[in-house]
């Protein structure tokens, strides 16, 4: 059918592309989150170590087992930490947080040991003033700092993020990713 006039023309034209031009701003937007996605992950892969010595958990835990602790400088085990990583809350959580990586249990800036999903681990150390850290990779808590005196269990538990703004804020500042609370 001949178009009467170039008005008429731009008017059928609008109408036909407006299907078209929704399609190129979903192709963009997923694109823009498939990008956003990728960084992100690649980013939570990339090591950021808790500094200190070089000793693995494996050697910590063996002086653990020998009767001599690993920090604070003393040889005999006078007080104890607990540390409980429990469930995030939703299985989205779960996924994006690392179930099945183990956690780095950071005291006094050395690594004492690892901690599994649902798993509660006990380490031996000197009373004292201390600081503690969980996390692996770009997964981190904050730096709690905590005293604690002679023959004293001192309990911390421990999770990933439980709702999408704080996924956002952890992606953004990585030592607000675990959760990280005394009991």
């Amino acid at each position: 059918m001949p178009v009467a006039s170039p008005a008429a023309a731009m008017v059928a034209s609008i109408g036909s592309s407006t299907h078209h031009d929704a399609d190129i701003v979903i192709g963009i937007v997923v694109g823009a989150v498939l990008i956003v996605f990728l960084v992100w992950y690649l980013l939570s892969r990339r090591g950021r170590g808790e500094g200190g010595d070089a000793r693995t958990a494996t050697d910590a835990r063996d002086d653990q087992l020998r009767g001599r602790t690993s920090v604070g400088g003393s040889s005999v085990a006078e007080a104890t930490l607990r540390l409980s990583r429990g469930y995030a809350g939703n299985p989205i959580s779960g996924l994006l947080s690392g179930k099945n990586e183990k956690w780095n249990i950071a005291l006094d800036g050395r690594v004492v040991g690892q901690l599994a999903y649902e798993e509660t681990v006990e380490v031996s150390l000197a009373p004292g003033h201390h600081s503690l850290r969980v996390g692996q990779g770009r997964h981190l808590s904050a730096r709690r700092s905590f005293d604690v005196a002679d023959g004293e269990v001192v309990s911390y538990r421990c999770h990933g993020p439980r709702f999408p703004p704080v996924f956002l804020a952890g992606a953004i500042k990585p030592d607000l990713w675990i959760a990280l609370r005394r009991e």
